[in-house]
């Protein structure tokens, strides 16, 4: 359903930056602190696997602006 999901809302030129895990469970809530087992959890990572922003919990337009502009900013800093 997310790599679905992914497919449709993301350009075909921008779809090498994004990596879906499905593995690893217990170390991925670990890392993001997870507590609320209905919130969605957003984690941006910079091209070193760094990560530069951390989401979750209720998503709102001001909580999308500001994740897109984090991915925004990741996908024009040079390589």
């Amino acid at each position: 359903m997310v790599i679905s999901g992914m497919r449709k809302g993301v350009a075909p030129e921008a779809r090498d930056h994004f990596v879906p895990l499905l593995q690893g469970e217990t170390e991925l809530k670990k890392l993001v602190g997870y507590s609320e087992p209905d919130d969605a959890y957003l984690v941006v990572l910079d091209r070193t696997g760094r990560m530069t922003k951390q989401m979750h919990g209720a998503f709102s337009d001001a909580s999308y602006l500001q994740l897109r502009a984090e991915i925004d900013a990741q996908l024009k800093s040079p390589k």
